[in-house]
């Protein structure tokens, strides 16, 4: 719940997320033979809820051209029950990596030919 200063000469008003109950996903990756930044990289996320399966994708991008957006992706889950697989693809190297198992409201970060997600941190980066 968050909420307006005292003295900020706004209206005072008390805000409160009614999605703040979904899941996530954050990703930082980093290129070896595609750009170090993972640029352009694929990302393919499928989880499983009381609906059934679903595809999530994104891809690793600057941003808008009047702006940028950290290169770390936030992968809203929705109220997903678990995680069946990510997939990457890196497209200078044309690998796939997969990985299954994969808690939820974590931290990863990827490099790309090690083949392994590390997580960094149950809350985030």
């Amino acid at each position: 719940i968050g909420g307006a200063a005292r003295g900020d000469n706004f209206l005072d008003a008390i805000f409160k997320n009614p999605w703040s109950g979904n899941r996530w996903l954050k990703l930082s990756l980093e290129g070896t033979r595609t750009n170090r930044a993972a640029l352009g990289v694929r990302v393919k996320v499928v989880v499983e809820g009381k609906s059934g399966k679903r595809a999530i994708h994104r891809q690793v991008s600057s941003g808008g051209s009047f702006g940028a957006s950290p290169l770390r992706l936030e992968i809203g889950l929705g109220d997903a029950d678990r995680i069946v697989e990510i997939e990457l693809f890196w497209p200078a190297s044309g690998r796939r990596d997969r990985f299954e198992k994969v808690d939820m409201n974590c931290a990863y970060t990827c490099r790309e030919g090690d083949g392994v997600l590390k997580k960094v941190s149950p809350a985030g980066v």
